[in-house]
């Protein structure tokens, strides 16, 4: 059954010189929960965001840096993928051609008749609308101390974590490298969403002090996962450049 119109509630921003269009569906986030934990926390911070309770500063200040500029800083192909295999190793950066957003995205493809399976991002409403798990799109994000901003593609809940998820199409022989260079972005994300969720009354929510978050680059060849707390990790080596 489609949402009803006002399950899906929305406010634009210009943020820049560009529009977004921020959309929540409070009927999935009701259906998966938004009075206790890390879901109650991202609800507070939501309608923070839809009643336009957020600083317009960060993203007018020309100090601050859009987190899609961040790269790696001076490394070697070769170095990027000693690190990628690194982090694979370790545990901290997982993969799948079979992930529930990889699926979701083909199938959503196949229902538009988008047989290059690599359509532009107006695909993300296509989750908003019918993926129970998806909360919110184009979610403004900023950070104080890294002089940062940007907007999340896609919030998702699964499994116990908050997904902060990143829509990167391309060649599929240029998957590893694309995804690996958008590392230092989309991890700038979930650490400023965790932040955010952490400013929250957690206490009133029963949540615990840290938010569970997770980072997901994706697009219809592949998913990978990896904590937000990476970008810490990633800027304390000094691994970052464009802070």
């Amino acid at each position: 059954m489609p949402p009803a119109s006002d399950d899906i509630l929305r406010r634009d921003f210009q943020h820049g010189k560009v529009a977004y269009g921020f959309q929540w569906n409070t009927a999935h986030h009701k259906d998966l929960g938004h009075t206790i934990g890390d879901l109650a926390s991202l609800w507070a911070h939501l309608n923070s965001i839809l009643t336009g309770n957020i600083p317009a500063n960060p993203f007018m200040d020309p100090f601050y840096t859009r987190a899609s500029r961040l790269r790696f800083s001076d490394m070697s192909k070769t170095e990027k993928i000693g690190l990628r295999k690194k982090l694979r190793r370790t545990g901290v950066l997982t993969s799948s051609i079979e992930d529930d957003l990889v699926n979701l995205l083909r199938d959503y493809h196949r229902s538009r008749n988008e047989l290059s399976y690599c359509a532009n991002h107006s695909i993300l409403k296509e989750f908003i609308l019918n993926d129970p798990n998806t909360i919110a799109i184009e979610v403004p994000v900023w950070s104080e101390r890294y002089k940062l901003t940007g907007h999340v593609d896609l919030i998702r809940y699964n499994n116990s974590f908050i997904q902060v998820c990143d829509y990167k199409p391309g060649p599929l022989e240029q998957t590893k490298s694309r995804f690996m260079e958008s590392i230092p972005q989309v991890s700038a994300y979930g650490e400023m969403l965790a932040h955010h969720l952490a400013n929250t009354l957690r206490s009133a929510f029963e949540a615990p002090l840290l938010p569970r978050i997770n980072c997901c680059v994706f697009d219809t060849h592949s998913c990978w996962h990896f904590g937000s707390e990476l970008f810490v990790q990633l800027e304390t080596m000094g691994k970052i450049s464009g802070l």
